[in-house]
């Protein structure tokens, strides 16, 4: 039953701007949800089956990855910006988990769309 209740504001979380929040941790999330890290951690880890950075850090790259896609606007912004934007604190590690999650740098996703 709290897995369910867990489970149900995750999904809120993923569509909220808390996930672009720089300092967000897993204690910090545990908390808003009133459990603690290491059950909140399971739970991603069981249903997401992936860690708590590896989720958060794919939210935010898929975050970025719709903004690109259907705001035009994001299309003209350099890299760091949109690293920002989407809770990363260094434009490299931003880089680096867009292009594990998309395949692409963030240039060649954004060259590519423009080409479209």
């Amino acid at each position: 039953k709290t897995e369910k209740m867990i489970l149900a504001k995750l999904e809120i979380f993923e569509t909220s701007k808390d996930l672009r929040d720089p300092t967000l941790s897993v204690a910090t999330l545990a908390k808003k949800m009133n459990t603690n890290s290491k059950y909140l951690s399971e739970i991603i880890n069981k249903h997401k089956e992936k860690n708590f950075n590896n989720y958060l850090n794919e939210l935010r790259v898929n975050y970025i990855v719709e903004k690109l896609q259907n705001h035009p606007e994001y299309l003209q912004y350099k890299t760091s910006y949109l690293a920002e934007e989407s809770g990363f604190t260094s434009r490299t590690t931003f880089t680096t988990i867009f292009k594990k999650v998309t395949g692409k740098s963030p240039s060649e996703f954004i060259e590519q769309l423009k080409t479209k």
